[in-house]
This record gives C-alpha cells, structure tokens and sequence, in this order.
C-alpha cells in the first residue's frame, strides 16, 4: 500500500497529462487514501484547468466531508494565485465563502476573503466580500481576529467612524477570548 501511495503521490506531483491525474484519482479513491495532503497536490497541479480542479475539489468534498473545509482553502489559495487572477477571483471568493460555511467558527477563511478587497479599483466584488465578512464575523470563535481586520481595512479607506467601532469591538473581544472579562 506505501508503495502505491508513492506511486500516486508521484504521478500528482509530476503528470502533466490530466489522463493521467485523473486515473490516479480514480485509483486513489478505490484504494481509501484519505490524506488530504496527497490530493492537495493533486488539486494543485498546473496541468489541470479550473473545471478539472473543481471537478476534483468536489468529488472529494463528497468521499471526504469531513476534510471539506480544509480543501476548499486549498482549492481557493490556488485559485487565488493564478496567473489570471481577476479571472479566478470569482471562484477564489466562491471557495473561501464555502470553506466558511463549512467551518463557521474559523477566522481563516473571513480574514483571507478580507484581503482580497481591492483599493485601488472599486469592483463588484469589494462589496461582496465586505458584506460576507461584516455578516459572517458574529459566528467566528476568535472574533477579535476579524474586528481588528475590519477596523484596519475602514482606516485604509478612511472611514473613522467604522475604523473607531471595529476596533472597540476588537479590544471587548480580545478581552472576552483572553478571560479579562
């Protein structure tokens, strides 16, 4: 079973024949591996195309729930640094928002879709991930995390208003997670 698990490993890191990915797939899926490490190299070969990962993304999200959050991160941070990324931000907003839904209490997935917010050009998008992370931060463990965020993206563009109450919200609840409460 090592041997094969070498052998699929191999085939995920080095094929470029998507043929080939997806054969090993298929394989490792018959023989059980259940590594999210080895299908995270998978997912980020450079030889597949964005439906070829999200294809996979989701067949292992259906074998493997409950490694869902963490490949939907995975599959979000390859999106996020494709060479086309304004292209790719719709699916990299799209999975960071999936892995949130599918771990509400983690901060990683707000503050990573946070970052994405784009100062230089007013998109669509900024709106979007301002209104996801804005509505979603009640239901994170470590809220402070995301306060602090929000309150340095308003002084970024200038809203003291929201920069003042996202940071006193950040302070209560530091205070609350470290039980000065």
């Amino acid at each position: 079973m090592e041997n094969r698990l070498n052998e699929t490993e191999n085939i995920f890191r080095n094929s470029t024949s998507p043929d080939l990915l997806f054969d090993a797939f298929q394989e490792a899926i018959k023989l059980k591996i259940k590594d999210p490490e080895i299908f995270k190299i998978l997912l980020g070969n450079p030889a597949l195309s964005k439906d070829e990962i999200k294809m996979f993304v989701e067949k292992l999200i259906k074998e493997f729930p409950g490694y869902s959050h963490e490949l939907t991160i995975w599959v979000a941070k390859i999106f996020e640094h494709k060479d086309d990324y304004h292209n790719s931000l719709g699916e990299t907003i799209h999975y960071y928002k999936r892995a949130h839904d599918y771990k509400p209490d983690s901060p990683e997935p707000l503050l990573n879709l946070l970052s994405l917010y784009n100062y230089e050009l007013d998109l669509p998008t900024n709106k979007d991930i301002l209104e996801f992370v804005e509505t979603r931060s009640p239901l994170v463990k470590i809220k402070s995390k995301i306060y602090y965020a929000l309150a340095d993206h308003y002084k970024k563009i200038g809203n003291k208003k929201l920069e003042l109450k996202y940071f006193a919200l950040a302070e209560r609840a530091a205070e609350i997670e470290n039980g000065n409460d």
